[in-house]
């Protein structure tokens, strides 16, 4: 969120405009905690139902999605967008520079089918956790995971409800996500 910060500063006074979504079934006070950090001054919005994945088509997270002034998307990437990267930060860059998105920098548009068994696993774990039945939404999430193994935004909400200490905080720990990624966990 830091460099999201920086770019919102940098393009100050231009028709840019950025969106967050941040994707936890917790609540909106875990994702809080970032953008008060960063000292975001961005809209952040929360998906705890993850309607985003559902709809968009996608299984991992930090996504970028582009919109023009004509609210049509000339840039999309699942999975792997990571503006701390000097790649996309470039590519951020020369968009609202420019106003233009080269044709050989386009991300592909296309949509990761996700088994439907699995939203609606995630919908009746998340259900489960909203009652307190902690146990109950893991073991929902967990078969979820089983079914998709790829599928990182439901790793993500089952492996924070079981180490916290991994996802809030200080610092996230992504090393221990992508060995638990490798591990197939």
């Amino acid at each position: 969120m830091p460099v999201w910060q920086q770019i919102i500063e940098q393009y100050a006074g231009t028709d840019f405009e950025l969106v967050a979504v941040a994707m936890d079934a917790q609540g909106a006070d875990k994702p809080r905690f970032y953008m008060e950090q960063a000292g975001a001054t961005f809209t952040c919005l929360l998906d705890s139902q993850n309607l985003l994945s559902k709809t968009l088509g996608f299984k991992a997270v930090p996504n970028g999605i582009l919109v023009d002034e004509n609210g049509v998307v000339i840039y999309q990437k699942f999975g792997g967008f990571d503006i701390r990267k000097q790649e996309m930060r470039d590519l951020v860059s020369a968009w609202l520079t420019s106003g233009v998105m080269p044709e050989a920098r386009a991300a592909s548009t296309e949509r990761v089918e996700v088994e439907p068994r699995v939203h609606t696993l995630f919908e009746e774990g998340l259900a489960l956790l909203r009652g307190c039945d902690m146990d109950g939404a893991r073991a929902k999430w967990r078969e979820a995971s089983v079914i998709d193994p790829d599928n990182y935004v439901v790793h993500k909400q089952l492996w924070s409800i079981e180490n916290p200490e991994r996802f809030y905080g200080e610092k996230v720990d992504m090393n221990w996500q992508k060995q638990q990624l490798v591990q197939g966990l």
